[in-house]
């Protein structure tokens, strides 16, 4: 009866380790919600820590796929989880890169009306862009009110970009230059050239890349001047990969404050063998402080 005994404890015993190791393996399988510390060594942490980590950083930039259901609302729990763990209700600012400086006035007016219950987030959406096709950015809206955040546009709009695109950065109109402006380094104007072969003239390339530099530190300028003790900048990722373009901007105007930048990816856009090694390019080094991964990626 002991033998027996021992061999069911030795049985029960390779039940659970096999249903521990299969449960690992299926819950690894899943990308879904992955979260890696890149400049950690790219190590994978679960959201409260990234939550701990973020709350110790005064601007948060969230690098993303626009207009994608799942990065927006794995952006709105990054607000709400830092938000509340840094008790800054109240006190910080959601900066969103579709807002321009510009139309400040205009903003602010629609915001009120929407934190007061005037409208709602699909007409907050109308007014500010002239039309609700942004609405998988309602949760992020949805959350700065609900935590008493502050709404800022940090962008330039087209017409006044537009000089640039014709004529190079001389062309600005120079209110619109932040001071100290810089063109963006050579790894940048690589990653620019071979992003935009297709799209831009060859000898237009330099107009588009000193307009999307001028992007780059209007939206760093205006974020580095807004008081709150907690940022939060939503931008597409090409403004912040490789800590370069607005995130290089912001340590530059802001140099003292602390600053963690996470890169958002859609893994539908990839294959599994693909997601990894986005962490880290052999010549561009590491994408982001921390990189969170949403939905499931395509198979071969």
């Amino acid at each position: 009866m002991r033998n027996m005994s021992n061999r069911l404890r030795v049985a029960l015993s390779a039940m659970v380790t096999l249903l521990f190791l299969t449960g690992s393996v299926a819950e690894a399988a899943g990308w879904n919600g992955r979260i890696f510390d890149v400049r950690g060594g790219q190590v994978e942490i679960d959201s409260a820590i990234l939550a701990a980590r973020l709350a110790e950083a005064r601007t948060i930039v969230l690098g993303e796929k626009h207009d994608t259901t799942a990065v927006q609302l794995a952006q709105a729990s990054i607000i709400r989880a830092v938000t509340e763990l840094t008790g800054r209700q109240n006190d910080f600012t959601f900066a969103w890169e579709f807002l321009n400086v510009s139309d400040r006035q205009r903003t602010e007016d629609a915001y009120a009306r929407f934190v007061s219950g005037a409208i709602d987030v699909r007409e907050l959406l109308i007014q500010l862009q002239g039309r609700d096709s942004y609405m998988n950015y309602a949760p992020l809206f949805e959350v700065t009110r609900a935590l008493g955040g502050r709404l800022i546009g940090v962008n330039l709009s087209r017409a006044e970009k537009a000089p640039v695109t014709r004529g190079g950065i001389a062309a600005a109109d120079p209110a619109l230059v932040p001071p100290g402006f810089e063109l963006g380094g050579e790894a940048y104007h690589e990653r620019f050239a071979e992003t935009m072969q297709n799209h831009v003239p060859p000898q237009k390339l330099e107009n588009y890349f000193a307009a999307q530099c001028l992007t780059d530190d209007v939206m760093a300028y205006h974020v580095s001047l807004d008081p709150a003790p907690l940022k939060f900048l939503v931008a597409g990722s090409f403004h912040t990969d490789y800590l370069d373009a607005t995130v290089a901007r912001l340590r530059v105007r802001a140099p003292g404050e602390s600053l963690l930048s996470v890169k958002l990816v859609d893994a539908a856009d990839y294959t599994e063998a693909e997601l990894l090694p986005l962490l880290r390019d052999a010549k561009y080094g590491d994408i982001a402080d921390y990189v969170y991964f949403v939905n499931e990626p395509a198979r071969q």
